[in-house]
């Protein structure tokens, strides 16, 4: 089968990472794969290695930035742009079939509709506000998807009234877990340390304010103790967005938090991230689809917290009874508050105990090879494409 495959970025975050991996399984089957990115990066390169055509397009992707009337005006200039350019490439590729990952792709539904062949849309967001937005992408998905695929029974239920909606967990290649850097060494973290650590992209939406919040809570519960700990920050904003480090940045000085709270930008081995972590905390103050991250950590064994909301409630096994722990539980980690940094310091204070930490870090590695394997996730998306 031609396949024309769409991506918001080129960046090597949760998403992409899906991306990459389904474009890897579609060659290795024997499909043809013509990918366009809305620009350069890693994302691109490691496509490119895999032997996948690959073309630069200005894909007008609509995030919230642009939802005004002249970022709209804006959208569809880039929008008639790159019709043009991905309607050249269907017909003289022979495109078979049209595939966009993530909603921010908007175009691939009206160039398959306009050229008269199949639309496939995964998606791995949950945007309920604005309410406009919100209804606006489900018209788009009514009209211009054949097929909806979610990564989530959260993301599912965002989407629901768009119809035609198959749910297929994600499922990741373990990370090789050789080392290139020791952060603790690099941020000269003692090795007795307790360090908690958040990863993905710096947005208002992932909480890396709340995450800071947090991290001062915990500091103030032991600080009559003689537990050590330390915090990390990893990822960098999108394009445009570096303001959003600055504010960071200024509220880490703001928190004094400056001797125990590190950002270390974007990571390219993240083995060297988990390795050097004993908690991830995914902080998102909105709901999250099914944050990557949370998997990866999974499969390095270590426990994980995370807000109460979107993907990591199907991901994450918390304990009952008010989030405390026991040791006959088989959580996989914590699902803390939203905004409440005071009662979700509280509840994380349980992982000071190494105990604690590793029933839950091998019960979730456990989970993640059981429920969230790549080969299960290869399968069912085969099944939806090929059939």
């Amino acid at each position: 089968m031609r396949l024309l495959l769409l991506h918001s970025s080129s960046d090597i975050y949760g998403a992409s990472k899906i991306f990459l991996q389904t474009v890897a399984l579609l060659r290795n089957r024997g499909h043809e794969c013509t990918v366009v990115l809305s620009g350069t990066g890693p994302l691109q390169m490691e496509l490119e290695k895999l032997g996948a055509k690959v073309y630069i397009i200005n894909l007008g992707i609509l995030r919230r930035q642009y939802f005004n009337p002249a970022g709209i005006i804006n959208r569809c200039i880039k929008w008639r742009n790159a019709s043009k350019q991905l309607s050249a490439i269907i017909q003289s590729s022979q495109i078979e079939l049209v595939y966009s990952n993530t909603a921010a792709v908007l175009i691939g539904a009206w160039v398959a509709r306009k050229n008269k062949i199949s639309h496939y849309w995964h998606l791995h967001e949950i945007i309920e506000k604005p309410k406009v937005l919100h209804a606006f992408l489900v018209w788009c998905m009514q009209l211009g998807a054949d097929k909806i695929i979610t990564v989530s029974n959260a993301v599912s239920a965002c989407w629901k009234d768009a119809g035609k909606i198959i749910r297929v967990y994600n499922g990741i290649e373990p990370i090789p877990q050789t080392i290139i850097t020791n952060l603790r060494a690099q941020y000269n973290i003692p090795n007795d340390a307790i360090v908690l650590g958040v990863a993905g992209r710096i947005h208002i939406i992932k909480g890396q304010s709340y995450f800071l919040d947090i991290a001062s809570e915990l500091l103030k519960l032991q600080s009559n103790t003689n537990t050590k700990l330390y915090f990390l920050i990893a990822g960098d904003p999108f394009p445009g967005q570096e303001y959003i480090v600055n504010q960071m940045l200024a509220k880490i000085n703001k928190l004094q938090l400056n001797k125990s709270v590190h950002y270390i930008g974007m990571v390219q081995n993240m083995a060297d991230f988990y390795n050097a972590i004993d908690v991830l905390v995914v902080s998102s103050v909105l709901p999250d689809s099914l944050p990557t991250v949370v998997l990866e950590a999974m499969q390095f064994s270590l426990p994980v917290v995370a807000t109460a909301q979107g993907g990591a409630m199907e991901m994450i096994i918390s304990p009952n009874n008010n989030y405390t722990y026991n040791t006959s539980s088989k959580a996989t980690g914590l699902l803390i508050p939203i905004n409440n940094a005071p009662v979700a310091a509280e509840n994380i204070n349980q992982l000071i105990s190494k105990d604690i930490r590793t029933q839950m870090g091998e019960a979730g590695k456990q989970r993640v090879e059981e429920h969230f394997s790549v080969s299960a996730f290869e399968k069912n998306i085969l099944e939806i494409i090929e059939q």
